[in-house]
């Protein structure tokens, strides 16, 4: 039988790094102090490790922030989804809907995400990917165009998570209108209304992709 001192780690030793473990402190910072807080050397620091040892893990910030990437958008395949029975546009409007909210649970979540490509070794990411064009096909696109319609869809996503979580600073909706008095076609505008800006252009893209579907050659 091992005896206790056998059990411990020899003084002086450390757990070894880890990839997950890494990104997931990056996250914590960038959620504490925002994207442009996040340095290589502060993670480092937040870590209790030298930095060449990050540089093992990762040869750059930018694979940094695609595994970033990778661990944000882990969460959509934890989120409801439809039935099976579902048709593809429930599905498609289900998987949109998870992925906004990942990016905002996450500070920058968007601009972590928009900033990465991940096409190496990212299993979360790439199945996500899968599972889009999986549902593209079974719409009736060819396989040469599946992918197509579901860049536009996650461009869309991106581009309304980016412009919500980039508005923490922009006042309330009086407050805009103050700004615009003078250009009467937006003074009425409700600019902050995301949920309801995402629902609708959402539905515009839905719509869209059910008529390239019936006026398809």
């Amino acid at each position: 039988m091992s005896s206790e001192s056998e059990k411990r780690p020899a003084a002086g030793t450390r757990t070894p790094l880890r990839e997950e473990t890494v990104a997931r402190t990056a996250l914590a910072l960038v959620d504490s102090g925002g994207l442009e807080s996040l340095t290589m050397r502060r993670l480092a620091t937040a870590l209790g490790v030298q930095l060449p040892a990050l540089y093992r893990l990762f040869g750059s910030k930018q694979e940094l922030l695609d595994e970033m990437a990778e661990m944000i958008l882990a969460g959509v395949s934890a989120r409801k989804r439809p039935t099976d029975g579902a048709g593809w546009t429930e599905r498609l409007a289900a998987i949109a809907h998870a992925i906004r909210a990942c990016l905002l649970t996450q500070r920058d979540g968007a601009r972590i995400v928009g900033g990465s490509f991940a096409a190496k070794r990212h299993a979360h990411t790439l199945t996500l990917a899968d599972t889009l064009v999986e549902t593209m096909l079974e719409a009736g696109f060819s396989a040469e165009r599946a992918l197509w319609p579901c860049t536009t869809v996650f461009s869309f996503i991106l581009g309304e998570s980016l412009e919500q979580q980039g508005s923490a600073h922009a006042g309330d909706e009086s407050d805009i209108a103050a700004r615009t008095v003078d250009h009467p076609h937006l003074s009425a505008a409700h600019f902050l209304d995301f949920d309801a800006r995402f629902d609708f252009g959402l539905r515009v893209l839905l719509a869209g992709l059910r008529a390239e579907l019936t006026e398809k050659p």
